[in-house]
Protein backbone atom coordinates (compact mmCIF):
# COMPACT_ATOMS: atom_id res chain seq x y z
CA UNK A 1 0.00 0.00 0.00
CA UNK A 2 2.81 2.42 0.89
CA UNK A 3 4.48 1.84 -2.49
CA UNK A 4 1.17 2.24 -4.34
CA UNK A 5 0.46 5.56 -2.63
CA UNK A 6 4.01 6.80 -3.21
CA UNK A 7 3.77 6.01 -6.93
CA UNK A 8 0.16 6.89 -7.73
CA UNK A 9 -0.85 9.66 -5.29
CA UNK A 10 1.94 12.18 -5.81
CA UNK A 11 -0.17 15.35 -5.89
CA UNK A 12 -0.31 17.99 -3.18
CA UNK A 13 -3.66 17.36 -1.42
CA UNK A 14 -4.11 21.13 -1.03
CA UNK A 15 -4.01 21.68 -4.81
CA UNK A 16 -7.03 21.86 -7.12
CA UNK A 17 -5.54 19.85 -9.99
CA UNK A 18 -6.54 16.20 -10.54
CA UNK A 19 -3.50 14.68 -8.82
CA UNK A 20 -4.07 16.91 -5.79
CA UNK A 21 -7.79 16.13 -5.60
CA UNK A 22 -7.03 12.39 -5.80
CA UNK A 23 -4.55 12.69 -2.93
CA UNK A 24 -7.04 14.70 -0.87
CA UNK A 25 -9.74 12.08 -1.45
CA UNK A 26 -7.37 9.33 -0.30
CA UNK A 27 -6.48 11.23 2.88
CA UNK A 28 -10.15 11.92 3.58
CA UNK A 29 -10.95 8.23 3.11
CA UNK A 30 -8.18 7.20 5.51
CA UNK A 31 -9.31 9.81 8.04
CA UNK A 32 -12.86 8.44 7.89
CA UNK A 33 -11.53 4.92 8.49
CA UNK A 34 -9.61 6.08 11.57
CA UNK A 35 -12.59 8.08 12.85
CA UNK A 36 -14.93 5.11 12.41
CA UNK A 37 -12.58 2.72 14.20
CA UNK A 38 -12.05 4.92 17.27
CA UNK A 39 -15.59 6.39 17.14
CA UNK A 40 -14.78 10.10 16.77
CA UNK A 41 -15.69 12.68 14.14
CA UNK A 42 -13.34 13.16 11.19
CA UNK A 43 -12.82 16.83 12.07
CA UNK A 44 -11.54 15.77 15.51
CA UNK A 45 -8.43 14.22 13.95
CA UNK A 46 -5.23 16.23 13.52
CA UNK A 47 -2.25 14.60 11.80
CA UNK A 48 1.19 15.10 13.32
CA UNK A 49 4.64 13.55 12.94
CA UNK A 50 4.07 11.33 15.97
CA UNK A 51 3.02 11.19 19.61
CA UNK A 52 5.82 13.51 20.70
CA UNK A 53 4.54 16.31 18.47
CA UNK A 54 0.96 15.60 19.53
CA UNK A 55 1.93 15.75 23.21
CA UNK A 56 3.84 19.01 22.72
CA UNK A 57 0.90 20.50 20.83
CA UNK A 58 -1.53 19.57 23.61
CA UNK A 59 0.50 20.78 26.58
CA UNK A 60 1.61 24.08 25.08
CA UNK A 61 -1.53 24.58 23.01
CA UNK A 62 -4.01 24.14 25.86
CA UNK A 63 -2.04 25.97 28.54
CA UNK A 64 -1.24 28.99 26.37
CA UNK A 65 -4.76 29.20 24.92
CA UNK A 66 -6.59 28.99 28.26
CA UNK A 67 -4.06 30.68 30.57
CA UNK A 68 -6.67 33.33 31.37
CA UNK A 69 -8.48 30.56 33.31
CA UNK A 70 -5.40 29.44 35.22
CA UNK A 71 -1.86 28.16 34.98
CA UNK A 72 -1.98 24.81 36.76
CA UNK A 73 -1.13 21.41 35.20
CA UNK A 74 -1.38 17.97 36.79
CA UNK A 75 0.56 14.98 35.49
CA UNK A 76 2.23 11.80 36.76
CA UNK A 77 5.78 10.64 37.38
CA UNK A 78 5.43 8.02 34.62
CA UNK A 79 5.14 10.22 31.54
CA UNK A 80 7.08 10.32 28.29
CA UNK A 81 9.76 13.02 27.88
CA UNK A 82 7.51 14.72 25.30
CA UNK A 83 5.24 15.66 28.23
CA UNK A 84 8.00 16.66 30.66
CA UNK A 85 9.74 18.85 28.05
CA UNK A 86 6.84 21.23 27.39
CA UNK A 87 5.76 21.13 31.04
CA UNK A 88 9.26 22.27 32.05
CA UNK A 89 9.16 24.99 29.40
CA UNK A 90 5.83 26.25 30.73
CA UNK A 91 7.14 26.25 34.31
CA UNK A 92 9.75 28.78 33.18
CA UNK A 93 6.86 30.95 31.96
CA UNK A 94 5.19 30.87 35.37
CA UNK A 95 2.90 27.86 35.03
CA UNK A 96 2.59 25.46 37.98
CA UNK A 97 2.77 21.66 37.85
CA UNK A 98 1.72 19.05 40.39
CA UNK A 99 2.55 15.35 40.19
CA UNK A 100 -0.25 13.11 41.36
CA UNK A 101 0.70 10.36 43.83
CA UNK A 102 0.68 6.74 42.76
CA UNK A 103 -0.64 3.61 44.44
CA UNK A 104 1.73 0.69 45.13
CA UNK A 105 0.88 -0.79 41.70
CA UNK A 106 1.77 2.47 39.94
CA UNK A 107 -1.78 3.52 39.12
CA UNK A 108 -2.90 7.02 39.97
CA UNK A 109 -4.18 7.68 43.47
CA UNK A 110 -7.62 8.95 42.49
CA UNK A 111 -8.24 10.59 45.86
CA UNK A 112 -4.97 12.50 45.55
CA UNK A 113 -5.98 13.58 42.04
CA UNK A 114 -9.27 14.93 43.41
CA UNK A 115 -7.40 16.90 46.07
CA UNK A 116 -4.93 18.38 43.57
CA UNK A 117 -7.46 19.79 41.09
CA UNK A 118 -8.02 23.49 41.74
CA UNK A 119 -10.10 26.25 40.21
CA UNK A 120 -7.10 27.22 38.08
CA UNK A 121 -6.25 23.67 36.91
CA UNK A 122 -6.49 23.66 33.13
CA UNK A 123 -4.99 20.31 32.14
CA UNK A 124 -4.57 16.81 33.52
CA UNK A 125 -2.30 14.73 31.28
CA UNK A 126 -1.78 11.00 31.82
CA UNK A 127 0.00 8.22 29.96
CA UNK A 128 -2.58 5.43 29.42
CA UNK A 129 0.08 2.69 29.46
CA UNK A 130 3.68 3.23 30.46
CA UNK A 131 6.03 1.92 27.78
CA UNK A 132 8.73 0.73 30.19
CA UNK A 133 6.88 -0.84 33.11
CA UNK A 134 3.44 -1.47 31.61
CA UNK A 135 1.28 0.36 34.15
CA UNK A 136 -2.28 0.68 32.82
CA UNK A 137 -4.02 3.78 34.18
CA UNK A 138 -7.79 3.85 34.86
CA UNK A 139 -8.65 6.40 32.14
CA UNK A 140 -12.42 6.23 32.64
CA UNK A 141 -12.20 7.00 36.35
CA UNK A 142 -9.64 9.77 35.79
CA UNK A 143 -11.83 11.36 33.11
CA UNK A 144 -14.86 11.32 35.40
CA UNK A 145 -12.91 13.18 38.10
CA UNK A 146 -11.49 15.74 35.66
CA UNK A 147 -14.85 16.43 34.04
CA UNK A 148 -16.35 17.48 37.35
CA UNK A 149 -14.32 20.68 36.81
CA UNK A 150 -15.62 22.68 33.83
CA UNK A 151 -12.36 24.56 33.13
CA UNK A 152 -10.16 21.45 33.15
CA UNK A 153 -9.26 19.30 30.14
CA UNK A 154 -8.17 15.65 30.18
CA UNK A 155 -5.39 14.50 27.85
CA UNK A 156 -4.27 10.89 27.52
CA UNK A 157 -1.19 9.68 25.69
CA UNK A 158 -2.65 6.41 24.37
CA UNK A 159 0.36 5.51 22.20
CA UNK A 160 1.09 2.21 23.94
CA UNK A 161 -2.59 1.37 24.36
CA UNK A 162 -3.74 1.53 20.73
CA UNK A 163 -4.64 -1.93 19.49
CA UNK A 164 -3.91 -3.50 22.86
CA UNK A 165 -6.72 -2.37 25.15
CA UNK A 166 -10.12 -0.85 24.43
CA UNK A 167 -10.19 2.93 24.73
CA UNK A 168 -13.34 5.01 25.10
CA UNK A 169 -12.46 8.27 23.34
CA UNK A 170 -15.83 9.80 24.20
CA UNK A 171 -14.68 10.82 27.69
CA UNK A 172 -11.15 11.92 26.71
CA UNK A 173 -10.79 15.55 25.57
CA UNK A 174 -7.47 15.06 23.77
CA UNK A 175 -5.54 11.90 22.92
CA UNK A 176 -2.16 11.29 21.29
CA UNK A 177 -0.96 8.23 19.40
CA UNK A 178 1.57 7.17 16.79
CA UNK A 179 1.15 4.75 13.87
CA UNK A 180 4.47 2.92 14.25
CA UNK A 181 3.29 1.32 17.50
CA UNK A 182 0.79 -0.81 15.57
CA UNK A 183 2.78 -1.61 12.41
CA UNK A 184 2.15 1.72 10.69
CA UNK A 185 4.73 3.95 9.08
CA UNK A 186 7.10 5.92 11.30
CA UNK A 187 6.59 9.67 11.21
CA UNK A 188 2.79 9.56 11.30
CA UNK A 189 0.91 10.54 14.44
CA UNK A 190 -2.54 11.68 15.45
CA UNK A 191 -3.95 14.10 17.95
CA UNK A 192 -7.62 13.50 18.66
CA UNK A 193 -9.12 16.81 19.80
CA UNK A 194 -12.76 17.43 20.67
CA UNK A 195 -14.34 20.02 18.36
CA UNK A 196 -15.11 22.60 21.03
CA UNK A 197 -11.49 22.75 22.27
CA UNK A 198 -9.09 25.37 20.93
CA UNK A 199 -5.30 25.18 20.77
CA UNK A 200 -2.80 28.02 20.61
Amino acid sequence: TFNKVSLEFIGNPNSLHTLGVNSKNLIDSATKQIADIIKVDTDEIIYTSGSSESNNLVVKGIMLKYQNRGKHIITTEYEHSSIYGPVGYLQKLGFEVDFVKSNSDGTIDLENLKSLIREDTILVTVNAINSEIGIIQPLYEIANIVHQHKNCFFHADVTQAMGKIEIDFSNIDLASFSAHKFFGIKGIGVLVKKKNIMLE
